[in-house]
């Protein structure tokens, strides 16, 4: 029985952060009601809920608008509405998210939302040319860097970021347009895994994580 609602609380909260209904994601996500305890929330309704939004944009039945609110909504609830996840977040100061060189924020903004909802605790560099990243990844001593790019160009610059990082034992995701287009890139750059969806870029972490 509370697994069934559990389900149902997955689909509620699609419909929720599709429909932006603020007070109905409140509901769905309130630990106090016996059938989960808030430790729960993440793995088992939020990830889910964001997942499936994920693949919905893939197939092309919700915007991208959508999938930003989403993640923006969830990012909120986790902040102000249970605080007390926020004690059970993993990797601080470990996870670092970076637009190199574009100016098209959007795809990093969806990402750190998205790893958010699935209990990390990225820092947020902004945009940053090559040498401003390697710095900051040495300073806090970062061992996940997720890279967004629009562009080809910053994209094909990735590959000084790898090459400065060459055994540090920091893991490079990448992902954006440029990688969609060509599913090669990725290796061209040196990248440790490519995500084509904001959600991936938590699988990628959950994977090199098992693999550390």
């Amino acid at each position: 029985m509370a697994l069934d609602k559990i389900d149902n609380r997955v689909v509620d909260l699609i419909t929720a952060l599709i429909n932006m209904d603020r007070l109905k994601i409140r509901e769905i996500l309130n630990p106090e009601d016996g059938v989960i305890f808030k430790e729960q929330i993440i793995d088992t309704i939020i990830v889910p809920a964001l997942d499936e939004i994920g693949k919905r944009w893939e197939e092309g039945t919700v915007a991208i608008s959508q999938v930003y609110m989403a993640g923006i909504l969830i990012e909120e609830m986790i902040s102000s509405m249970v605080p007390d996840i926020k004690s059970n977040l993993k990797n601080e100061k470990k996870l670092a998210t970076v637009v190199l060189e574009d100016y098209h924020m959007l795809g990093e903004r969806i990402v750190s939302a998205y790893l958010i909802g699935a209990g990390y605790t990225p820092i947020r560099y902004g945009r940053r040319n090559v040498q401003e990243v390697l710095s900051l990844v040495s300073h806090d001593n970062i061992k996940y860097l997720i890279i967004s790019t629009l562009m080809l160009p910053s994209a094909l610059r990735i590959k000084e970021v790898t090459t400065g990082l060459e055994g540090k034992g920091v893991k490079v995701i990448v992902g954006g347009a440029p990688f969609r287009f060509d599913p090669e890139l990725g290796k061209e750059v040196g990248a440790d895994r490519v995500c084509f969806t904001a959600s991936d870029a938590v699988t990628a972490i959950r994977e090199l994580e098992i693999m550390s």
